[in-house]
């Protein structure tokens, strides 16, 4: 994950430009890689349930996990959900609630979705 671009940038400030990204202030660190989901009381360690964020919207403060997995959703494939078959009509009914609350990201250019 550290090798690919989207990693180092944080996913929710790129989708709704919604703070100012601030990095840790005691290590200095901007991106934080912040798990999504559990499945099984563990966290969910597939690449596409790992949400890149500063700082700020995850230690700082400013957490909001529903924002985190509406990023996550969107980057699974029907592979990807295939692989959880007990999670994966409830992630697929929570995906498209918050698609029609936040909207579809276009993670591929990293623009607003608005």
């Amino acid at each position: 994950m550290d090798a690919q671009e989207y990693y180092h940038r944080c996913a929710r400030f790129e989708a709704l430009h919604d703070h100012e990204c601030e990095a840790d202030p005691v290590r200095g660190r901007l991106i934080e890689w912040e798990h999504a989901f559990t499945e099984s009381g563990a966290k969910l360690n597939e690449i596409w349930a790992i949400v890149p964020i500063c700082w700020l919207v995850h230690r700082g403060g400013m957490l909001n996990k529903e924002i985190n997995q509406w990023l996550a959703l969107n980057r699974a494939t029907p592979a990807d959900f295939d692989k959880y078959p007990k999670s994966k009509a409830a992630w697929l009914q929570k995906l498209a609630y918050l698609n029609s609350k936040y909207g579809i990201p276009n993670l591929s250019t990293q623009k607003a979705p608005f």
